[in-house]
């Protein structure tokens, strides 16, 4: 920090104390003689001066002291907006995954109390999905235009109650239709989230938040799988919906009281970083489509999506079908490559963020970084397909989607990298619609497979096809990443 004084140095007014004041934080008056600071910010459009001489308007240290007390507040302010938001973002996301991924622990057992197929268990392990792939387009639209506060807690308050409401259906169709109503309360969950992310935080934080708040869905399966686990062998398969959707629900209260930004409609990024969305051009919704950009990570994000909800879906069900484990020992064996996924998930989001703060551009650092863990993935799950001993095949596994996660925080920041402000929303929509089509997919396709060869062989090498399709699409189709590009495009 430089510091300066009057001129002289030692220049006094009649009973005052000379002040040192930071010239980057000075408003200037004039070229020569006296200027003054009355505010801590430089005057918009007017750079600090870099020579002359500023006193204090009020000539007095305490004016100074405020100014400096008041800048120190507002960034020990944005400090706690900063960990308040992402602290309650990543409780979303934990809480919508674990509710994901629970009703995979009780599938199992609904199939033998209703008599349900494979097959008809797969349709209904993606209900949600249906709505929440229907919905995502419009979603987006409707975050870009009233911001996250409001719509992302009405959609928790959705899906929280819906899964509380969850046992009252008895037979496949109502159980396939309440897990639609839980889908459309989610598909406010990634869309507002990367508005939040983009207001906050600068392009240098943002792989690096992202990876932290996409953490919690991991932990959130994780925990999901052992806890689900306990309380449907010791209270039944409602007591797994009533204490998890309760527990969303007070996700839900704390997310209304204590997020910081509860303006309602479209605002400006709060971070100086930040592209301000005042400022950038609305697009035509549609002319996304006619973007590069957009069609590669739209294809991108459905092979990885596909191998992802493979896992979240069926990998308890695996664990009992096929390789013949007890209720608690598969609750706490699939936990295991979810743990392994939350901290690839923080690893791969810190190395992005190294990489780009190290110079490394964002095409390289991003693409490098989903290349090797959907390739990697593919590799694994096809391996885990063919071993014979079981702990072989949960070390494949573990692994497979710790590499799978690698990408998730470059995944996710790519909407933001490449939307102009108002459009991230939008492109947030797209890119998770086309991905949870694949989403939707796995699940019914791996219960068709199971269903006609009673086995999951078939289904996980399907999913290392898709994870490498993934791959391919983010590395090869998407082209170069740059601020906006899906504003301006490269058309195809």
């Amino acid at each position: 920090m430089r510091l300066f004084q009057p001129r002289s140095g030692r220049e006094r007014s009649p009973g005052r104390k000379p002040v040192s004041v930071n010239l980057a934080n000075c408003e200037r008056i004039g070229t020569s003689g006296r200027a003054c600071v009355s505010d801590p910010l430089p005057l918009r459009g007017r750079p600090p001066l870099q020579g002359g001489h500023y006193i204090l308007r009020s000539h007095t240290p305490a004016r100074v002291n405020r100014d400096i007390k008041g800048a120190t507040m507002n960034e020990d302010q944005e400090r706690r907006n900063k960990i308040i938001t992402f602290s309650l973002l990543f409780g979303t996301q934990l809480f919508s995954f674990m509710i994901r991924f629970v009703f995979g622990v009780v599938a199992p057992t609904l199939m033998e109390l209703y008599h349900l197929s494979p097959r008809t268990m797969g349709y209904i392990l993606s209900g949600w999905n249906w709505s929440y792939t229907a919905g995502l387009p419009l979603m987006g639209f409707i975050v870009d235009r009233f911001g996250p506060y409001i719509v992302l807690g009405v959609g928790s308050f959705v899906w929280g109650v819906s899964t509380m409401a969850l046992p009252i259906a008895r037979a496949a169709v109502p159980l396939f239709l309440m897990r639609m109503v839980f889908g459309l309360g989610q598909t406010a969950l990634i869309p507002a989230g990367a508005i939040a992310v983009s207001r906050g935080f600068s392009i240098k934080e943002r792989a690096r938040v992202i990876a932290v708040v996409f953490a919690g869905n991991q932990m959130g399966v994780a925990i999901g799988a052992t806890v689900a686990a306990f309380i449907l062998a010791s209270l039944g398969w409602p007591a797994v919906f009533y204490c998890t959707g309760g527990a969303s629900l007070l996700m839900t209260l704390a997310w209304f009281c204590l997020y910081p930004d509860k303006r309602i409609g479209r605002q400006p990024a709060a971070h100086p970083d930040s592209r301000s969305s005042g400022n950038a051009q609305r697009i035509p919704w549609l002319s996304l489509f006619r973007r590069r950009s957009t069609w590669g990570i739209a294809f991108g994000q459905m092979g990885y999506l596909y191998a992802y909800f493979f896992f979240v879906s069926w990998l308890p069900g695996y664990f009992i079908l096929e390789r013949k484990m007890t209720l608690l020992k598969s609750g706490i064996v699939a936990a295991l490559p979810f743990w392994a996924g939350m901290l690839a998930t923080l690893g791969g989001g810190w190395l992005a963020d190294y990489l780009i703060q190290r110079g490394v551009s964002t095409t390289a650092s991003r693409k490098s970084i989903i290349g090797a863990g959907l390739t990697g993935s593919t590799v694994l799950v096809i391996a885990a397909a063919y071993v014979e001993q079981g702990w072989l095949a949960v070390t494949l596994l573990t692994l497979c989607v710790g590499f799978l996660r690698l990408a998730t925080g470059s995944v996710n920041s790519l909407p933001i990298d490449l939307a102009p402000p108002p459009m991230v929303g939008s492109l947030t929509g797209i890119q998770n619609c086309f991905g949870n089509i694949g989403g939707l997919l796995a699940p019914i396709v791996t219960g068709y497979m199971v269903n006609a060869t009673g086995s999951f062989a078939g289904s996980f090498v399907v999913a290392g096809g898709m994870a490498l399709f993934g791959a391919i699409a983010y590395t090869l189709i998407l082209g170069h990443i740059e601020p906006g590009q899906a504003g301006k495009g490269i058309p195809l």
